[in-house]
């Protein structure tokens, strides 16, 4: 007998014997689903029938039967790869106890495997406090043993983080990832890493997860890691039985890494200890006990040692994250809990099912929350008497509104404290707490409440009544207590409240501006009203990406005056919004990316000894190897990109699909010219109470069912309900389009540097769209043309009359110029930016300063080299600095030189570009305006010396260099009365100058 026939029949015994220990109501259908699984292979129905039990004794045989050594489902619990762990799962989630006995059944069958983990766990647990060497071998140890883990991927994480720069430290954990096949499934560290980055936000990060998975997990967050791994602990019962589940698909060592959390939180959990000791091995309970007693007794990791650069306003937001990576300690394990229960909940609020629980208690204390702000003390957290940070605030607050009458005693003070010393409440408080802020407010303070929930409300919402009502509301109370004028109120708010001022400017975004129509009379008013809102907040906060946002409106406006034509019937996706998006969002892969670039290097490995066979000598040569690539990374990074710039609501195409559709546009271009046809005086007689009317009516209607079918179906974007749809937000990675498309992106990168990573994106988004849009144009100007005429010849071609023929005509013409104008909106799309060379750019800003009758003399080569993209509006930025100071401080009427190098950048379309602007300066003041200039070139670019500035001078040069390039290109120098400043950006070329290769000569 062939060993495969002796194991099968291992496994069809192993079965029966584990059947007989099923209840005797449960055994014909395990029988059943038994041997389906022989017949056809596992299934998620026939796993369910399996699970599908009552008594929590059934449920651990379910495991065993399943997931054990001999188990249907041929699972292995060692070796494993990163993509093993990143698996969603279909099955049904039981209740917490089922679930429980579930997990205690699989570690069960796995008795020696469970005890080795849970002694790896209790090794592992101190690396918070080890050599960062030695953290990383007893890290290899456990991939060695084991291969990938959740577990193992937050602690890879959290040494990663803390361990940058240690080259020996960081060569171990480069072995660690090929062992877990990160390079082949990078998701699982990353998701993991976004917890342990100071510079990302767990507000924005929560906000980008559950926008784009929403449509693929709604109702049950857990079946997605990246999501689950938000919400590091169970907030309720019901969660803890989807949190067991996730543990228990993911790997045996996350399954004994949850049991040994839960216990830690058992009294949460009530029946945990019950069901446990009911059903878990006696072994594998006792070692447990012991490693967590010894645990407990341990120092409590100080994770604020390993922070750098921490801010101690949001220290306990830092424990909040970084304790994802220490859940083993019960301390820290409580104190994420309570926060999930808080915080957690709310990130993933939208993907529960609807009358889920408040899992918390309301908080009472108004006292603690007015406190000024401390450094946060773990050792005080749930004490009457607290030390309290803007985190942590943030929390109680959350706690405290959960009782209506509380909020109607706040003050007008109280209320505006809360919200300067609270943060992330714009992606926090729900739609109920805030209709409950907007209801229940006091007479004081009601008109301030009201409009800062409906601020934040309409931040969350695309319920356009509720973007009305906001509006009106705000309109409402700037007319009654600022006559009017917006920029008045909010720099009212921002002298004493800038965080509120904060929360209303991000909702007060052009669009929304046009449609105050009370207050604003048209777009560029609109435009100028944005403008002060963010100069105000910005100088407020003292925060100079407001100012640089400002200023680009004012820059957009010029730059499009260069627009010889705009054809609005084009697709339009706003790219400088996705371009600030992708600079507001980082994701963990973008940072990583950006930390990973500078060290693309070879490094000298060992020394070799090399005979040649030719000569017989003997050579001692370096081996060198490549420490890291960024393809697997820069594939996640153009994956999520891409799914924003599909199906973001504020710039995607989705959005651009919403308004066509929702403003019905799509019916009146659709309809208009085939009820004109039907209208003409001249066809009344044949349409009215014939046959052939009732035909044409019978068409009509069926026309009007097909628009819809067109609305709802096929003008979407593809998910699950939308099979029909013609757009994709995914990317096919197996296309040979799409490979070579990331290939040559990410050879640009390594050339062109992380700054230029958002330009680059977005035009790889545009190149992938193009295929999808010719796709649409296609479909809608041939088939489904096609179609809807074919429904015009059944219902109404027997008709032959030449009259009747001759209305038909009519028809068919109407409906292809619908069709036609239709599939026009998906042509090759307006990106909303233009292109521009030097001196288009030079003529605005010669205007602007008043020298359009003497402009600037621009010398160089390739001057009529077009620049594209962001990269126009930032050469405009650049030279507008330092020619108005040229202005400003020159010798009058004297003639402004500009010196321009453009070289390209081998094998991009990105050109090197340095300008040089030369200009005269009276004599006397030569010494002083040299002495200026190299002040300002020292001083810091950002802080409080450039409000003093303006933020519009050199300080302001220096920081646009230093975005562009990772450090200020700036430079002076000066003979005589001549000065010269000079600065360097990497810019993008038109697609048209690349693809014609423009002469390099002078």
């Amino acid at each position: 007998m062939s060993n495969s026939k002796r194991s099968e029949n291992f496994i069809a015994s192993h079965s029966l014997a584990l059947l007989r220990k099923f209840t005797k109501p449960r055994r014909n259908e395990i029988r059943g689903a038994i041997s389906h699984i022989r017949q056809k292979g596992i299934t998620t129905r026939s796993e369910d029938i399996i699970r599908c039990n009552t008594c929590v004794a059934d449920m651990a045989v379910a495991a065993s039967l399943l997931e054990g050594p001999y188990g249907l489902k041929g699972r292995t619990v060692t070796g494993l790869s990163q993509k093993d762990v990143w698996l969603g799962y279909e099955t049904q989630d039981r209740d917490f106890e089922l679930e429980l006995a579930y997990l205690c059944g699989f570690l069960n069958s796995w008795p020696e495997e469970t005890a080795k983990a849970i002694g790896t766990i209790e090794i592992i647990s101190g690396i918070w406090n080890a050599d960062h060497l030695d953290a990383a071998g007893a890290l290899l140890a456990c991939a060695n043993e084991w291969g990938a883990s959740n577990y193992l991927a937050f602690k890879i994480a959290y040494l990663k983080h803390v361990s940058t720069g240690d080259d020996k430290t960081l060569s171990v954990l480069n072995k660690i990832d090929s062992i877990v096949e990160h390079r082949e499934s990078p998701q699982l560290q990353f998701s993991a890493m976004e917890h342990m980055k100071e510079s990302l936000s767990i507000f924005s990060i929560a906000r980008r997860h559950t926008n784009t998975l929403r449509q693929m997990y709604a109702g049950n967050f857990r079946r997605s890691l990246s999501l689950s791994n938000l919400v590091s602990t169970p907030f309720s019962n019901a969660d803890g039985a989807a949190f067991i589940h996730r543990a228990v698909e993911s790997s045996l060592f996350d399954g004994v890494h949850v049991l040994w959390i839960l216990w830690g939180l058992q009294d949460r959990f009530p029946s945990l200890e019950r069901i446990a000791k009911r059903i878990l091995n006696d072994d594998i309970l006792r070692q447990l006990e012991l490693a967590r007693t010894r645990l407990g007794a341990s120092t409590i990791p100080d994770l604020k040692n390993k922070l750098r650069s921490i801010d101690e306003q949001d220290r306990s937001l830092e424990y909040y994250k970084k304790s994802s990576a220490f859940l083993e300690f019960p301390a820290l394990a409580r104190f994420r809990n309570d926060i999930d229960r808080v915080i957690g909940y709310r990130f993933v609020i939208a993907l529960l099912p609807n009358g889920t629980d408040w899992p918390t208690n309301p908080y009472c204390n108004l006292n603690n929350l007015m406190q000024p702000n401390s450094t946060f003390d773990l050792a005080l957290h749930n004490h009457e008497t607290i030390q309290i940070d803007t985190f942590y605030r943030t929390y109680l607050f959350l706690r405290y509104i959960q009782d209506k009458g509380q909020l109607a005693l706040l003050n007008e003070y109280e209320v505006k404290y809360l919200f300067n010393n609270t943060v992330g409440l714009d992606s926090l408080l729900t739609e109920a707490e805030l209709q409950t802020m907007h209801m229940n407010a006091s007479e004081e303070t009601r008109a301030l409440v009201s409009v800062l929930a409906l601020a934040l409300f309409r931040g969350r919402s695309s319920d356009p009544d509720v973007d009305f009502e906001y509006r009106l509301k705000l309109e409402d109370y700037i007319i009654d207590e600022f006559d009017g004028k917006i920029p008045d109120f909010i720099e009212d708010l921002t002298l004493e409240n800038p965080q509120i001022a904060s929360y209303l400017s991000s909702s007060l975004d052009e669009s929304t501006l046009q449609k105050m129509y009370r207050l604003i009379n048209s777009a560029q008013q609109a435009g100028e009203v944005r403008k002060q809102i963010l100069t105000s907040v910005g100088l407020a906060l003292n925060r100079i990406d407001y100012i640089i946002e400002a200023e680009a409106i004012e820059t957009r406006a010029k730059v499009s005056g260069l627009r010889k034509y705009f054809d609005g019937s084009r697709m339009f996706v706003d790219s400088v919004a996705m371009s600030d998006w992708l600079a507001a969002n980082p994701s963990a892969y973008t940072q990583h990316y950006k930390e990973l670039l500078p060290q693309l290097v070879t490094r000298l490995t060992a020394i070799a000894d090399y005979k040649d066979t030719r000569t017989g000598e003997t050579h001692r040569i370096p081996v060198v190897e490549v420490s890291n690539t960024i393809d697997h990374i820069v594939k996640q990074i153009v994956q999520e990109a891409f799914r924003e710039f599909c199906t973001n609501a504020e710039f995607g195409i989705e959005s651009y699909l919403g308004r066509r559709i929702r403003h019905n546009t799509l019916h009146g271009v659709m309809l208009d010219p085939v009820d004109a046809v039907i209208a003409k005086p001249l066809f009344h007689p044949l349409l009215t109470q014939t046959r052939f009317g009732e035909a044409i009516s019978d068409w009509k209607s069926s026309y009007r069912i097909y628009i819809d079918r067109m609305r709802k179906e096929f003008l979407q974007f593809k998910r699950d309900g939308k099979p029909s749809a013609l757009f994709d937000p995914e990317l096919d990675f197996r296309e040979s389009a799409t490979k070579r498309s990331i290939e040559n992106l990410t050879q640009i990168l390594k050339i062109s540097g992380p700054e230029m990573l958002p330009d680059l994106v977005i035009a790889f988004c545009w190149e992938q769209i193009s295929p999808q849009l010719d796709n649409a144009s296609r479909e809608i100007r041939i088939k489904m043309s096609g179609d809807v005429k074919q429904s015009l010849e059944a219902l109404a071609g027997k008709f032959t009359a030449p009259e009747q023929q001759r209305v038909l005509l009519e028809l068919n013409e109407a409906i292809d110029t619908v069709f036609s104008r239709v599939a026009s909106w998906f042509r090759r799309p307006d990106t909303g930016f233009v292109a521009a060379s030097l001196h288009d750019i030079c003529r605005i800003i010669d205007m602007e300063i008043g020298r359009a009758e003497s402009p600037s003399i621009v010398t160089g080569n390739r001057l009529e080299t077009k620049y594209y993209g962001i990269s126009v509006h930032r050469i405009y930025d650049c030279l507008a600095v330092v020619l108005q100071n040229a202005v400003r401080h020159g010798t009058f009427h004297e003639d402004i030189k500009i010196a321009a190098i453009s070289n390209p950048i081998e094998g991009t379309n990105l050109h090197h570009l340095k300008i040089s602007v030369i200009s005269k300066i009276d004599t006397e003041e030569v010494e002083s305006s040299i002495e200026r200039i190299q002040a300002a070139l020292d001083a810091a670019e950002t802080g409080r010396d450039m409000v003093t500035e303006g933020y519009s001078g050199l300080k302001k040069l220096k920081y646009l260099t230093k975005l562009n390039l990772g450090e200020s290109s700036v430079d002076f120098a000066s003979v005589g009365d001549e000065v010269e400043i000079s600065f360097s950006l990497k810019v993008e070329i038109s697609s048209e100058e690349a693809s014609c290769g423009e002469s390099s000569s002078d």
